[in-house]
């Protein structure tokens, strides 16, 4: 008997469809999962109307099963509806770079320079799975590591979530016209299951509002 690539039971899970070059189209919920096909149904906004056989990533959460990014190519499409074939999951490492997300938050930067430990106010401009871009009033070198400290918070009135994410800074961008530097970070060593979860809940949370408020501005 042929297997799904993931399991049936991601059906109901909220997922998002976006472009091969990274671009959020949608997000839907998944409908059913069969060896064929994911299909997948519109939310509160209709689908957008996708090309025949156009390439797709559909990254799919669910707190209990984990998350999944796929890729496949679009079988039909209606504004209610969204039909995916071809599919194939992506490995982890793969996925941790399809799931950037722009944002400008709050967050504390620590690092250690001849003993004691410094802290800095900085703002996180993007991240992923994987790292995150941050701006910093402090000059930093390739390979330096810190800290970054992170309010992870679902929601406004959820007990606070603060992530410490130790860090290797590896792109340094400077910015003339602002006069200011930002740092490219990966993300060391093995991040705990909580981490993962919280990290991967306030991703999503970020990328529904950035469709939500896209959706508005159309109207």
């Amino acid at each position: 008997m042929a297997q799904t690539v993931i399991s049936k039971e991601y059906a109901n899970s909220v997922c998002e469809i976006k472009s091969m070059s990274n671009t959020l189209v949608a997000v839907g919920k998944i409908m059913e999962v069969s060896e064929e096909y994911i299909k997948i149904a519109s939310g509160k906004n209709e689908l957008r109307v996708l090309n025949f056989h156009e390439e797709v990533k559909v990254n799919i959460f669910n707190t209990s099963l984990g998350f999944k990014v796929v890729v496949g190519v679009v079988f039909t499409s209606t504004p209610g509806e969204l039909t995916i074939s071809d599919v194939s999951i992506l490995t982890d490492r793969e996925r941790r770079n399809f799931f950037r997300v722009d944002m400008d938050l709050e967050a504390m930067v620590m690092f250690k320079k001849r003993g004691p430990v410094h802290e800095l106010s900085a703002r996180v401009l993007d991240m992923s799975l994987s790292g995150l871009r941050f701006r910093v009033d402090h000059e930093f070198s390739r390979d330096d590591t810190v800290s970054v400290i992170l309010d992870l918070r679902a929601n406004k009135n959820a007990r606070e979530n603060r992530c410490t994410l130790p860090c290797r800074i590896v792109r340094v961008i400077e910015n003339s016209e602002k006069n200011e530097i930002q740092y490219g970070c990966e993300f060391t060593g093995k991040q705990d299951d909580a981490t993962q979860d919280a990290l991967c809940s306030f991703l999503f949370k970020k990328q529904r509002e950035f469709l939500n408020s896209r959706n508005k501005s159309l109207k």
